[in-house]
């Protein structure tokens, strides 16, 4: 699905033309929705949001969620850093913090390092555009623009059925995912020597 496919699915599903003026608003809130969670519901974090980057100072990426890893190059195997709350970073060693949207380093650590994170994907602009996300699953980005759609229009059923919705779109995508980074052969402990 694309920007288009979906703007024209939700005005299908409102039976509304006049909703096309709010459909950059929806899309908005919906990615609001989508990456930060709200109530009710969890930030969605997938394999295809994972970014890697090399820090070579304390800004943080501009597509930057959550942190996974902070990682030091050195010797035949990345290191991790460890997260400490800023105030006792003085007194921790080969550790990182973040103060506002920058990472602050313990005293023995120095730049560059890298950086494991979740990103935010690309935000589609024109009616061709898409992303992982809209083409894998896309009923997460229907659903959610449909919860903006129904408090605009001031329709509860409609919400209650959207959120219900997204829920479950974000929780299957989830649920997908991490199948998906352990698929494969089932882990099976194999026995030696005869068993009597």
């Amino acid at each position: 699905m694309n920007w288009g496919e979906l703007k024209a699915a939700v005005v299908g599903y409102l039976h509304r033309a006049d909703a096309s003026a709010m459909m950059p608003v929806w899309l908005t809130l919906a990615e609001q929705r989508i990456y930060f969670g709200e109530q009710n519901t969890q930030p969605l974090r997938l394999a295809a949001m994972i970014r890697r980057v090399t820090l070579a100072g304390p800004a943080r990426p501009a597509d930057f969620l959550e942190a996974r890893k902070v990682l030091v190059s050195g010797g035949a195997h990345d290191r991790p850093l460890e997260y400490r709350p800023l105030e006792r970073l003085p007194l921790e060693t080969r550790a990182f913090s973040w103060d506002g949207q920058n990472m602050v380093l313990s005293p023995d650590m120095d730049w560059p390092v890298q950086l494991l994170y979740y990103g935010r994907l690309d935000t589609p602009s024109v009616d061709g555009d898409s992303n992982w996300l809209l083409q894998n699953v896309p009923g997460v980005y229907l659903a959610a623009m449909l919860i903006e759609a129904a408090k605009w229009s001031r329709d509860e059923l409609l919400l209650v059925r959207e959120v219900a919705n997204y829920t479950s779109a974000a929780s299957a995508a989830q649920k997908s995912d991490q199948v998906a980074q352990h698929s494969g052969s089932p882990l099976a402990a194999r026995l030696s020597g005869r068993v009597a």
